[in-house]
């Protein structure tokens, strides 16, 4: 397990007794009639043995966005026309090895004011979740910062609302759960390019790249949003002895709630 940041990752048998009675009684047959012609009997024979070791599975994802740094001025002092390149990055670390296998991934967006309470207030969400953009031309890691073309961290004098609104809020890679998800906590299902959910071992994926302010926010919006957070983390769970994804998020699901009420 790896985090960086503000990150949580979540992360038998019977032997059966054979009826043997025929293969005895067969033998006997053939001994009675050996020693009726006092023939001395060779035998051949052959013992094996089977030992199976079993090895405990692993999983383990990280969770970083290379490109967000507090302590350079990220996120301090926004007004309109602001923009910053932030970059969660979920990736499956698992070590490469016999048996281990992918995953199902989740990330989380949960918008809360300074003080870390969640946000309730509709237009403060709307307005927040405006700033939070994917660009696909953007061509940071998991290990290192990046660039992207479509937005420019700091560009002068910034973005109009109608040039954000032609990206998408996340990556189209993930899907947002909408039966998971609340007003202020976005759940953003990992889906991949075959649809399946499952995120492979050393495969990494980022969920957005950017935050931009538009340049039209007035006074009054920025004093509507104030000083907010916008917290992202990641859970994962194991796709072997699970049908399909549903099943493995719901008994994700389980999971956290039971270390909630631990």
């Amino acid at each position: 397990m790896e985090t960086d940041g503000c990150s949580t990752i979540v992360i038998g048998g019977h032997m059966k007794r054979r009826t043997i009675r025929a293969a005895i009684a067969a033998g006997s047959i053939i001994l009675l009639a050996g020693a009726a012609a006092g023939i001395t009997m060779g035998y051949l024979h052959e013992s094996q043995s089977l030992t199976n070791t079993f090895t405990v599975g692993e999983l383990s994802v990280g969770l970083k966005e290379t490109d967000w740094d507090e302590g350079e001025g990220d996120g301090r002092w926004i007004c309109p026309g602001y923009s910053a390149y932030k970059n969660p990055t979920i990736k499956n670390i698992t070590p490469q090895k016999e048996g281990a296998g992918p995953c199902y991934a989740r990330m989380c967006i949960t918008i809360c004011d300074e003080k870390g309470k969640e946000i309730t207030d509709a237009q403060a969400l709307a307005l927040i979740k405006s700033t939070v953009r994917y660009d696909d031309t953007y061509s940071g890691t998991y290990e290192k910062k990046g660039k992207g073309e479509k937005i420019t961290q700091g560009r002068i004098p910034g973005y109009s609302l109608q040039e954000l609104e032609k990206l998408p809020m996340i990556n189209p890679l993930f899907e947002i759960d909408q039966k998971r998800s609340t007003a202020s906590r976005i759940v953003c299902n990992y889906m991949g390019k075959a649809r399946d959910g499952l995120l492979q071992i050393g495969e990494e994926k980022v969920l957005f790249t950017d935050i931009a302010v538009p340049i039209h926010w007035t006074a009054e919006e920025m004093k509507k949003v104030g000083n907010f957070r916008i917290n992202v983390s990641a859970e994962a769970i194991q796709s072997a002895g699970f049908s399909g994804q549903e099943q493995a998020l719901s008994a994700l699901d389980a999971e956290a709630g039971g270390q909630e009420g631990s």
